[in-house]
């Protein structure tokens, strides 16, 4: 289930790159983070042991997926004094979510 969950936000991320300029659909972004998040949490829950060594994977993709829900709650579209953060914030969720869906 958790490798199910990092693919479909590994492929969130890879239609929705973020470019240095022009629109980005935040909104839709956060929406599906948030729902792929909330099915990491059960997929967690629901292991009937230690993750082992996915653990510190699972934990930073969570991270980084609760954080963008966060802090671009509210936004349909990506203010360009908050991309630099964005680029940052979703690159990292995209490499760990790449790395996961193994």
């Amino acid at each position: 289930m958790i490798a199910e969950s990092a693919r479909r936000v590994a492929a969130l991320l890879d239609a929705h790159p973020v470019r240095g300029t022009g629109g980005y659909p935040i909104g839709e972004v956060v929406r599906g983070l948030d729902a792929e998040l909330a099915e990491l949490r059960k997929a967690v829950a629901e292991s009937p042991g230690p993750l082992g060594d996915i653990a510190p994977q699972v934990a930073l993709l969570m991270m980084c997926m609760q954080h963008v829900v966060v802090l671009f709650h509210g936004f349909e579209d990506l203010p360009d004094s908050m991309r630099a953060q964005a680029r940052r914030e979703l690159a990292t969720a995209h490499q760990t979510a790449r790395k996961l869906r193994r």
